[in-house]
């Protein structure tokens, strides 16, 4: 049965309505409608999800190769807006080791992460703040987690135990993860105080393989650094300003990647000469030495 049989319209009628302006408003206005309630529902049944990716110590299932293409893919075009070329340093240092391994690298620019995914080249895990996961109601971090990425700071306090149990966890399971142990961006090409999670997670992942586990320092060097200054405006502001001041600061990066520092490099042989702060000090002293200085 046509559209018009059904209405009871003619075709000169039906011409009509089409043609009216008030009559192409109602139609939009029901497309909107329509669309919304089953956005509403659509996001009511994704509820358990985004419960899940945005809560500490809750573990996705790996990335699929497919989603790590999804990932390289949206890494190349926003590192070619926001960043232009990048030059990779010491590829072999990571590609190399086979050894369960833990990517840390400084944390100047929001855009980091997918840099480091690219000398990564593979699936792996990346910690992000719980507000990065809650973004957009929780629908980004759906999207990311399905692309490796979990929730390291959710509502519920607990020093950090369940975020390092749930990267021991894949670590011990043989896969790789990258951290940012700064916490947050500084905009700067200086290194912040390191946070002692991911020698943390390094050490007890030893502990529980019974072998070495090894601690990849890296370092992105830019062109152009917004400056501290923007510390001061709203996190989601901060991002704002330099994803669309793209223009003003699209100069180029290096990242350099730094040879594996081992657990009984950090801690010594039996894992217990060295405290997490001493540990976390030759850290931060490798990746301070990997500063190129310049691009």
């Amino acid at each position: 049965m046509s559209l018009i049989s059904f209405t009871g319209l003619s075709m000169p009628d039906f011409a009509g309505l089409i043609h009216s302006p008030l009559a192409v408003l109602g139609v939009l206005s029901l497309l909107v409608l329509g669309a919304g309630v089953w956005g509403v529902r659509k996001y009511k049944s994704m509820s358990g999800e985004i419960k899940n990716v945005t809560t500490c110590g809750c573990i996705a299932p790996p990335p699929t190769p497919e989603m790590v293409r999804s990932l390289n893919r949206v890494a190349r075009f926003f590192i070619g807006l926001q960043v232009g070329k990048v030059r990779y340093v010491g590829l072999e240092n990571l590609h190399d080791l086979k050894e369960p391994s833990i990517v840390s690298a400084n944390h100047p620019h929001w855009i980091d992460p997918l840099i480091i995914s690219q000398a990564v080249n593979g699936p792996a895990r990346y910690m992000a703040h719980g507000r990065v996961m809650q973004s957009l109601g929780g629908l980004f971090g759906v999207y990311l987690s399905k692309r490796g990425v979990f929730a390291a700071q959710d509502n519920i306090k607990d020093g950090g135990v369940r975020t390092r149990e749930a990267a021991t966890q894949m670590l011990v399971s043989g896969q790789q993860m990258v951290i940012f142990p700064e916490g947050l961006t500084n905009f700067s090409p200086s290194i912040e105080d390191l946070r002692p999670g991911n020698v943390k997670i390094a050490r007890e992942a030893a502990i529980r393989l019974g072998k070495p586990v090894y601690i990849v320092p890296a370092y992105t060097r830019y062109g152009r650094y917004p400056g501290k200054w923007l510390s001061k405006l709203d996190r989601a502001v901060q991002y704002f300003v330099v994803l669309f001041g793209f223009a003003l600061y699209r100069r180029g990066a290096v990242c350099t990647i730094g040879k594996p520092i081992s657990t009984q490099e950090l801690y010594g042989p039996t894992l217990t000469e060295r405290t997490d702060d001493e540990a976390m000090a030759l850290l931060k002293e490798r990746l301070v030495s990997l500063d190129p200085t310049h691009v």
